[in-house]
């Protein structure tokens, strides 16, 4: 199942980001997204997992991960035409 990453920015601070891994993740980002209008200076980017860095450990015990950080790609923008402004594109929902 992919990880979804939004970033939310506000008048070009970071805010934060909500990363989700669930069924639901496109769907839930969207929900959230629309409660933040680009008319209160909101700006957000939809982000999907496309690979993982690791950190081993190598010692005569055998090999042992000390770290992994997921690597994320954003999602190409379009012309803001969607009613809610935001740039990304969002899939339609499933019936």
């Amino acid at each position: 199942m992919p990880v979804h990453r939004l970033v939310i920015m506000r008048n070009g601070r970071l805010v934060g980001h909500f990363e989700s891994t669930a069924a639901s993740t496109l769907a839930d980002s969207k929900e959230i997204a629309s409660r933040l209008p680009p008319a209160d200076g909101y700006q957000v980017s939809l982000q999907v997992a496309a690979g993982e860095r690791r950190l081993l450990e190598s010692s005569p015990a055998g090999i042992r991960l000390l770290a992994s950080e997921t690597l994320f790609k954003s999602v190409p923008e379009e012309p803001p035409s969607n009613a809610d402004g935001h740039a990304f594109r969002w899939p339609e929902p499933l019936p």
